[in-house]
């Protein structure tokens, strides 16, 4: 590819110009079609892990019983009250896991795409090879 200085290249040759650098560049970087290039993380259980990660030491309260339920919330906020200095260390700790286990499930499922894509170039290449 050669740049030509006259600057009065038409819109096509243009295109013409950056279509053959991205082509060189997706060659470059391993990936044989525009398609095979990777657009976003299709990580659904990932994010599904993701969603599910946060937990929660402070659910809200309710009691369906007519007379009793009220006496019966208001006891277990006293507990929860008590108990909050033992509970939330726990939660922050169990908090801190999840997310550390959600970005690993990430890495590793960003590393297995690469390592299939790669597959698939190879297995492309001798194919090719092949014939």
């Amino acid at each position: 590819m050669e740049h030509r200085g006259s600057g009065s290249e038409s819109s096509g040759e243009i295109e013409q110009v950056l279509s053959e650098l991205r082509a060189a560049v997706r060659q470059e970087a391993g990936y044989l079609t525009e398609n095979e290039i990777p657009t976003g993380p299709q990580l659904t259980s990932v994010r599904d892990a993701a969603d599910l990660a946060s937990v929660s030491a402070h659910l809200p309260l309710q009691s369906a019983l007519p007379y009793v339920g009220p006496v019966i919330v208001l006891a277990q906020r006293v507990m929860r009250l008590g108990l909050r200095w033992y509970i939330n260390p726990i939660v922050e700790q169990q908090n801190a896991f999840n997310d550390s286990v959600v970005r690993a499930l990430g890495e590793l499922e960003l590393k297995q795409s690469e390592i299939s894509r790669r597959l698939d170039k190879l297995s492309a290449e001798t194919d090719e090879e092949s014939k």
